[in-house]
């Protein structure tokens, strides 16, 4: 038995271009493969029996309260009467949109580095700024005040003056996980 749920939209179902999540032995993976690639062009190993949907529920949780929050962003750019445009021209360039996964936590956090390059206390600050501006425009930013609330937490157990990638630190830890750097 192995799992293979699939990523991105019904347009790559129908061409034949969906991300393929494959939880299974190798040798189960190597015997499927011709036929899982009839429907997609890229297939990740993701581990043994049950690790596709595993992964697959990361990245949707991801995708999903990332569209929540690009939401909130959006809606706080229109009512500071900012050109979306520009904005998303500033967020092209910043992990805004590149996503920590791929641009500041392998070069920090995952490497076992917390020296700051951008202070929590400094991240904090920067959020409390925009939730600020938000309550005075009567902007919604559900998802912002409760990353200010992590921050506030992080702050609190000493972790201020690290860089702001040691959120996921505080989340291990608060999830009573090790705080293993290993998987970089």
């Amino acid at each position: 038995m192995m799992d293979v749920p699939v990523g991105r939209t019904s347009d790559h179902a129908v061409s034949g271009s969906l991300l393929l999540l494959d939880g299974g032995t190798k040798a189960q993976v190597d015997r499927a493969r011709p036929i899982l690639m009839l429907m997609g062009n890229e297939l990740v190993m993701a581990g043994g029996p049950g690790m596709g949907t595993r992964v697959k529920i990361v990245n949707n949780f991801m995708r999903i309260a990332l569209n929540a929050l690009s939401a909130e962003a959006a809606t706080l750019c229109e009512a500071m009467g900012l050109d979306f445009g520009v904005a998303l021209t500033v967020m092209k360039g910043t992990p805004a949109n590149k996503g920590h996964f791929t641009t500041t936590w392998p070069n920090k956090v995952l490497k076992g580095d917390l020296s700051p390059d951008f202070m929590i206390d400094h991240a904090h600050k920067d959020l409390g700024l925009a939730l600020t501006v938000g309550n005075r425009l009567h902007t919604t930013l559900p998802m912002g005040a409760i990353a200010c609330e992590t921050y506030n937490q992080v702050r609190a157990k000493g972790r201020g003056k690290l860089d702001w990638t040691a959120v996921l630190e505080h989340m291990r830890e608060a999830s009573g996980l090790k705080l293993d750097r290993s998987t970089n």
